[in-house]
């Protein structure tokens, strides 16, 4: 197997999935800078920029060697990201009543982040020899369980339920691709509806229950749990059909809507570029979907097949979670928009993940 760069790939490049990749960032930096140009720290424009430029050429590397080199990296890769989580509830930078960061001279890092990327190439790198088997039955969920588990628990511990979901929900996608027996998930779904009561009283923290109970009725809560909801939505609404014009928003200029840089950064956008704005990143995001996917179909080796559709899934989980947060569809869960919201360690895992999603691609006609 050849590990270093094929010339055969580059003439297979992805353009589609690249160029969709840019129009998301782009986009994403204009908004962004629009949200917070009158913040009294004004600094999230130019530091994101450094951290999309250097993430493009992070990604762009990642698409050199053969992507069949991951086979062999995915089980320590998960290894030393687990003891960062367990190493981040020692010692990590606490903000906001969360643990989740650790400081690197002048820069934090978000080992949860990184999380996410370690699970998809350990689970990748688990289920590669799985497809003589039409499904799996209990023995062979146990490993997957187990390696979905670890990272989940100390990433709610921090406590980071948004993140942690993204991580359930991407390991059950790669779990579900492979194929499960049938009684297996009827009996996974009743014990889950069994254990929600439990998880509920032991597992989620009291702020976590009332962004669930305010979900259900924000206006209740309008002066204070539901204020956040009901302020994105007012954004989102108030951009009618075009929008109020770029950089003329009101409820994040006037600090209505809260985190507008961050977990709401799409209200900020959908107020100034409207309901046709709004449909434009939202094609967008599906596009890359859409896009992912057939990387993962056209794959021509099962751990490319299985790579390629977890960090799709990665992507696609968030931007549904976040987006269906922003619009009151789904409870806040403090999770952002990946390729468009500010976060350098979240922004560089997303590159990294699309620049594994490209080698993929290029590579699908050389072998």
């Amino acid at each position: 197997m050849k590990t270093e760069f094929d010339r055969r790939a580059l003439s297979r490049f992805d353009w589609p999935l690249f160029l969709c990749t840019m129009l998301i960032l782009g986009v994403g930096l204009a908004n962004l800078y629009s949200a917070t140009y009158n913040l009294p720290v004004a600094r999230y424009f130019r530091y994101q920029f450094v951290w999309t430029a250097g993430g493009v050429l992070i990604a762009f590397a990642a698409t050199l060697p053969d992507y069949r080199v991951l086979k062999r990296v995915g089980y320590p890769i998960y290894g030393m990201v687990l003891f960062l989580l367990a190493f981040v509830l020692v010692k990590g930078k606490t903000a906001l009543g969360a643990q989740r960061w650790l400081q690197v001279g002048s820069f934090s890092i978000q080992p949860s982040e990184m999380a996410k990327l370690a699970i998809v190439l350990c689970l990748a790198q688990y289920f590669q020899n799985r497809r003589e088997k039409k499904s799996m039955g209990f023995l062979d969920l146990i490993l997957p369980v187990l390696l979905a588990l670890f990272p989940f628990v100390l990433i709610l511990k921090q406590p980071d339920l948004g993140t942690a979901l993204v991580l359930a929900f991407v390991a059950a996608s790669m779990t579900l691709f492979m194929g499960v027996e049938r009684k297996v998930l009827v009996i996974i779904f009743i014990t889950i509806l069994g254990a929600a009561p439990m998880a509920w009283k032991f597992l989620l923290h009291d702020y976590q229950k009332d962004r669930v109970v305010t979900f259900l009725n924000p206006e209740k809560f309008a002066q204070g749990k539901g204020y956040q909801v009901i302020q994105s939505k007012i954004a989102i609404g108030s951009g009618e059909l075009i929008g109020k014009g770029y950089l003329k928003g009101t409820q994040s200029k006037l600090e209505f809507l809260p985190k507008q840089h961050t977990d709401f950064i799409f209200s900020n956008f959908a107020e100034e570029f409207g309901f046709l704005g709004s449909i434009f990143v939202l094609f967008l995001y599906l596009s890359f979907c859409l896009l992912g996917l057939n990387v993962s179909l056209t794959a021509k080796d099962e751990f490319g097949m299985v790579l390629a559709f977890g960090l799709t899934a990665l992507i696609s989980c968030q931007a549904v979670i976040n987006l269906g947060m922003e619009m009151g569809a789904l409870p806040v869960v403090g999770i952002t928009l990946p390729l468009f919201s500010y976060g350098g360690t979240s922004l560089l895992t997303s590159l990294v993940a699309i620049g594994f999603l490209l080698n993929i691609s290029m590579r699908r006609f050389i072998f």
